[in-house]
């Protein structure tokens, strides 16, 4: 319940300032393209009453991973059972300082009274902050560094057990991530006593989400999800599911993903859930891991994240990632044709 009210609370917010037209730092804008050629006035009152659909749809809007400060370990194993050389880095989070929302609302397929049946949005944010590495310092011939580490208690950092804080130091890099969604919604028509009825605006489909380093080189090619009968392979993140056709998987059930990039030393991280933990990189561009599926109802969604190499092994290196954050169900839900 805690997810489902704090994912409502931003979307009412950012959905309340697109009404309003806002153009401010962490404040969303919007732009309307209405191709039947109406009065801006008619245009508008159907945005607002396609942002009154999709406040009614939180867990399709927010992903609830991009944004997150939650840390990955990089010690231990990784998502396949390997041992992972944890000399450095240890640890790695994201702080995100500001967040600038933009909607995009094209109207089409006009009915017999020259008011639109389809809405595609388009909602596109910029998320602004750093990307901070804990490492642990390589010992060389140089006298080491005694200045004392950064407070974990300033920086949210859980202790690292087995490692003494004289042997930990922070690293942190600008961050500008561009973050994409897109949405379609139908005006559905329901009877009513009188022989007009009443028309609604309701999602029929949502894509991933698609969130990208500013100057990044970084790309995913594709994520291959296996489970049971399940095996099919995403090459696009932005294309829209149909509601009924998102990705289902078995409560419990094993799901093996495989990531391919356009390089064979990237770090590839699953987010999931609470779960941030390395894939394995079998060293052909392709990354695998395995982890287990929830059993929380509703739509959810799970992240696959590719890091440059020198992201986080060379201290000089810019920040450089992609991620792609995928909804998903767990059977026995469903998902309705139209939602709310």
């Amino acid at each position: 319940m805690h997810k489902t009210s704090s994912r409502l609370g931003v979307v009412l917010l950012l959905l309340a300032g697109a009404l309003a037209g806002c153009s401010k730092s962490n404040s969303p804008s919007s732009s309307i393209t209405d191709p039947t050629g109406g009065s801006s006035s008619g245009a508008s009152l159907e945005q607002s009453n396609v942002t009154s659909a999709m406040s009614g749809t939180p867990e399709l809007i927010e992903d609830g991973i991009a944004e997150s400060a939650d840390q990955t370990d990089l010690s231990g194993a990784d998502a396949m059972g390997a041992t992972i050389d944890a000399t450095r880095p240890i640890i790695f989070f994201r702080k995100i300082n500001s967040v600038n929302r933009r909607f995009e609302f094209a109207f089409s397929d006009t009915d017999s009274t020259g008011r639109p049946t389809s809405v595609a949005v388009g909602i596109f944010k910029t998320l602004k902050g750093t990307f901070n590495i804990l490492e642990r310092t390589v010992p060389d011939s140089t006298p080491p560094d005694t200045t004392p580490p950064p407070s974990s208690g300033s920086i949210g950092m859980r202790p690292h057990p087995g490692l003494p804080d004289s042997t930990l130091h922070l690293v942190s890099k600008p961050l500008e991530d561009h973050w994409e969604r897109h949405l379609l919604l139908k005006r559905v028509h329901i009877n009513g006593r009188d022989s007009k009825g009443f028309t609604f605006w309701r999602v029929a489909a949502t894509s991933g989400v698609k969130v990208t380093s500013a100057g990044a080189t970084t790309q995913i090619m594709s994520l291959r999800i296996q489970s049971g009968d399940l095996d099919t392979t995403i090459t696009d993140p932005l294309a829209l599911f149909r509601l009924r056709r998102v990705l289902r998987l078995t409560a419990g059930s094993m799901v093996t993903l495989t990531a391919t990039t356009g390089r064979n030393d990237d770090v590839v991280v699953l987010n999931y859930w609470q779960l941030r933990r390395k894939f394995h990189n079998n060293g052909d561009n392709t990354y695998t891991a395995q982890v287990r599926a929830g059993w929380l109802g509703g739509c959810n969604h799970f992240g696959v994240n590719a890091l440059s190499h020198g992201t986080l092994f060379d201290d000089a290196a810019a920040y450089d990632s992609q991620a792609w954050i995928l909804p998903y169900v767990v059977e026995p839900t469903e998902l309705a044709e139209f939602m709310p």
